[in-house]
C-alpha cells in the first residue's frame, strides 16, 4: 500500500513539474484572451477593437505588438539561435567542462547541452511567420581564433555526457548528440566545438529539445562540424525553421574549425 501511495505521489509531482515547464505547442484560435506564464516570462494576447495586442514581459524587457487581424493561431517552439533580437553572432561555441580524448581512427558519441532560443509564430490559414523571439538562457559571447581573423561566437559551457542527461529544463537547455569522428592515426584531445547556427536542425517534445551533429577531426588542430536533420529520440517533432536553408550553398553547410580543438 505504501509503495502504491508513493508511486502515485511521484506521478503527481512529475505531472506538476511537466505542467509548469510545458510552453511549446500550437494555440488554436480563438486566442482572446491567451495568457502564458513560465519561468518569469509572461505572454499575453488580448482583443483591442478589431485587432489583437501581443505583449511579452519579463524582469528586464517588455515587448508589445499590434496584430492587424481579428484572430489567428500561435505556435511556440525552439528556433535557430541567430534569429534572436540583437543577436551578435550566428556561431555557437560549446566549451567542454572536461576534455575528451578520441581514439585513433575511431567514432564515438557524446552528449552536450546547448542554450535554447524560443520563437513565437503567428499562424494563418496556410502560412506562419515569426512574431517574437527570446531566450531564458544566459547570454555570453567569446572569440574563437585570434583577434584579427577569429569569429565572435555565442558561448556555452557544457558537461560531457555518455548518455542523454535527465532533469534539464527544455525552456533553457537542449541536448546535442555529437558524433566525434577521428580520421587521424593519433589520439586527439577535444575541448570545444564550434557550429554555424544557420544550419541548426532543432527537434523537440514536451520534455526535451534536441539536435544531432557530427564533428569530423582532420588533424590535431582542424575539424569540420555539421548538423544532422533528425532528433535524438523517436517521435520528436521538427521545430519550425526561421532561416531559409535554400539560401545556403553546399560549401557553407559545414563549419571548419581551424583555430584549435
Amino acid at each position: 500500500m505504501w509503495s502504491l501511495k508513493t508511486n502515485l505521489w511521484v506521478k503527481l509531482i512529475n505531472e506538476k513539474i511537466k505542467e509548469q515547464i510545458v510552453m511549446y505547442g500550437y494555440y488554436k484560435s480563438p486566442l482572446n484572451p491567451l495568457r502564458i506564464t513560465k519561468e518569469g516570462i509572461h505572454l499575453q494576447i488580448e482583443k483591442e477593437g478589431n485587432t489583437l495586442r501581443y505583449v511579452r514581459t519579463s524582469s528586464n524587457e517588455s515587448i508589445e505588438k499590434i496584430l492587424l487581424t481579428k484572430d489567428c493561431g500561435i505556435i511556440i517552439n525552439p528556433i535557430e539561435a541567430q534569429k534572436l533580437h540583437k543577436q551578435v553572432s550566428q556561431y555557437l561555441l560549446i566549451e567542454y567542462e572536461k576534455s575528451v580524448f578520441v581514439e585513433p581512427k575511431d567514432t564515438n558519441n557524446i552528449y552536450l547541452t546547448f542554450p535554447v532560443d524560443i520563437g513565437v509564430f503567428i499562424s494563418g490559414r496556410k502560412n506562419y511567420d515569426l512574431l517574437d523571439a527570446f531566450t531564458l538562457a544566459r547570454q555570453k559571447y567569446t572569440l574563437y581564433g585570434d583577434p584579427r581573423n577569429g569569429v565572435i561566437c555565442k558561448y556555452h559551457k557544457s558537461p560531457v555526457f555518455t548518455s542523454i542527461p535527465n532533469n534539464l529544463n527544455p525552456l533553457v537547455n537542449g541536448v546535442m548528440k555529437l558524433k566525434l569522428i577521428n580520421t587521424t592515426d593519433d589520439w586527439i584531445e577535444i575541448t570545444k566545438s564550434v557550429f554555424d547556427s544557420h544550419e541548426m536542425k532543432v527537434y523537440f517534445n514536451e520534455n526535451l529539445v534536441s539536435m544531432r551533429a557530427h564533428m569530423k577531426i582532420l588533424n590535431e588542430k582542424i575539424a569540420e562540424t555539421e548538423f544532422v536533420n533528425s532528433g535524438i529520440k523517436r517521435g520528436m517533432k521538427k521545430a519550425l525553421e526561421v532561416f531559409e536553408p535554400a539560401k545556403i550553398t553546399v560549401s557553407q553547410k559545414k563549419f571548419t574549425m581551424e583555430e584549435g580543438l
